[in-house]
């Protein structure tokens, strides 16, 4: 009973610590009229998480102590990177910034946050189904979710090279509310 209440505080701490941040971010992003790019780079972080930790506890016998909702934190934080650059220290985006989990390249995929939140929903399924035990229904999820985001970069369009070419996305586009390097800002 004593370890459950430890892992019950453990959790609730985590969880709340996780809910602040996540807070704090979205003002931030929100600030900036780029909420875009908070729910973008949020799904497919926290899908990006949560898939691999799904793959390990697929590939692991052993249960693993980090949650869902902590490992899709994580992926969060780490395809947010670019963002928090620019934020923190000015970086401007530049195109080699898509190894923070094509964080360039997702802005151009046909409807972005509905692929995203798709992808974002199929590994969260995998990572129950995993935690239940259900491992083939798990991969399938899994590789439903990456299907779906290799598709999606297939039928991209090509990343802006100049000013003039982002222009042309014309006004109602959302992929540039961050400016990148290159192509002259906002």
């Amino acid at each position: 009973m004593n370890w459950l209440a430890e892992y019950s505080r453990r959790h609730v701490l985590t969880a709340c610590a996780i809910v602040f941040i996540e807070i704090l971010l979205y003002r931030q992003y929100a600030s900036m009229q780029a909420e875009f790019h908070f729910w973008i780079h949020g799904l497919f972080g926290a899908a990006l998480g949560m898939g691999a930790l799904t793959v390990w506890r697929l590939m692991r016998p052993k249960p693993v102590k980090l949650n869902a909702w902590e490992a899709g934190f994580m992926g969060h934080l780490y395809s947010a990177v670019p963002d928090l650059l620019f934020v923190g220290f000015g970086v401007l985006h530049m195109y080699w910034m898509d190894v923070f989990a094509l964080h360039i390249s997702l802005h151009f995929i046909p409807a972005p946050i509905i692929v995203m939140l798709t992808v974002f929903l199929l590994t969260l399924a995998a990572a129950v189904l995993a935690n239940e035990g259900y491992r083939r229904l798990a991969a399938v999820c899994l590789v439903a979710g990456v299907s779906l985001v290799s598709v999606a970069l297939i039928f991209r369009q090509p990343v802006p090279q100049t000013l003039q070419q982002v222009r042309a996305q014309g006004p109602s586009s959302y992929s540039w509310l961050c400016p990148m390097a290159g192509v002259g800002g906002h």
